[in-house]
């Protein structure tokens, strides 16, 4: 081999070898696997996509009032406790880090997993079955197999109507009419509620208290419409912007029903929540109404603090009162 030959396979080895390092040190940085589930901390996540075994559901946040939201399969407000826990897992440190392979995935239900999320653009994260120690779940991420203590996510159902907010109203609606079977409650300029006909009319604590039990009503489940049940009357509330929500009354008992034939899903209610929203029945006003002038401070003292004792004819009206 000549003395040029030499000289040249010499360079282009040293051109190869500076080609190596260059791309060494220029390669982009393999991930870490992160702390927690998630590498993205809660508090910036604002997108959920949830993968059951029968549904996807998109969740989003809204940047103005911070609340959760499904996308799809429905437009409407999330349950804010279901979508905490989600937050919550992703926060979880794991009890264990395991290399992704090193339990076979039909023992630890990854095989076939009931929930896959993915937080914003984040790889999917897949919750399989029950793990090795009491209330913890398997955990499959793109970086390795976790064990957490999710004991918060067991047996909960994952149809997409469970993802849905429980509560009839958001609690920053301001209601502007209530327009029931028989009743309509009105807001007067003055903030109080005008009743009518006015022979339904039984005074401001009752109008208000209505009004009340609309806002603080909670499903104790929602399903999809049962189709082969039909409406019994329409109620529909009007909000601030005219904007309006119709429910159907489908059953007043054994469960009260309420319809959202937009949503396509039937609110299941206590059966004893009908009087309130429906009736304008209040019983615990009721009960406060005739008990008042049983109370101590109603009853008059003497000079020495004791208390005067009713007379016959005190009785007596009382008595009529009740």
């Amino acid at each position: 081999m000549n003395r040029r030959r030499i000289i040249f396979l010499g360079v282009l080895i040293m051109a190869l070898a500076g080609l190596s390092a260059a791309l060494w040190w220029t390669r982009p940085p393999v991930p870490e696997a992160p702390d927690a589930v998630s590498s993205i901390a809660p508090p910036q996540i604002h997108h959920i996509t949830v993968q059951t075994r029968d549904n996807v559901i998109e969740l989003d946040r809204s940047t103005e009032t911070n609340q959760w939201r499904l996308s799809a399969p429905a437009d409407a407000r999330a349950d804010a406790d279901r979508v905490a826990a989600l937050l919550d897992l992703a926060a979880l440190i794991p009890q264990r880090r395991l290399a992704a392979d090193a339990v076979d995935d039909t023992d630890t239900g990854l095989d076939d997993p009931g929930l896959v999320l993915r937080f914003n653009d984040e790889a999917p994260i897949a919750v399989g079955g029950t793990g090795p120690a009491p209330d913890t779940r398997y955990v499959r991420t793109a970086h390795a197999l976790l064990v957490v203590a999710a004991g918060h996510l067991e047996d909960q159902p994952l149809g997409w109507t469970h993802w849905l907010a429980p509560n009839l109203i958001a609690d920053d609606a301001v209601l502007r009419r209530i327009t029931l079977p028989r009743i309509t409650l009105t807001r007067n300029d003055t903030g109080g509620w005008q009743v009518a006909p006015v022979g339904e009319d039984r005074g401001a604590d009752y109008a208000q208290a209505t009004v009340d039990a609309w806002h603080y009503s909670r499903a104790l489940a929602i399903e999809p419409v049962d189709a082969s049940r039909a409406r019994m009357a329409r109620i529909t509330l009007v909000f601030a912007g005219d904007q309006k929500r119709q429910l159907d009354l489908i059953a007043r008992s054994p469960e009260l029903i309420l319809r959202d034939n937009d949503l396509g899903v039937d609110y299941i209610l206590a059966a004893n929540q009908a009087g309130p929203l429906l009736d304008m029945r209040h019983p615990d006003l009721l009960r406060q109404s005739r008990g008042a002038d049983l109370q101590p401070s109603a009853i008059p003292l003497t000079e020495t603090g004791t208390n005067i004792e009713p007379t016959e004819k005190d009785r007596s009206s009382a008595n009529k009162r009740q």
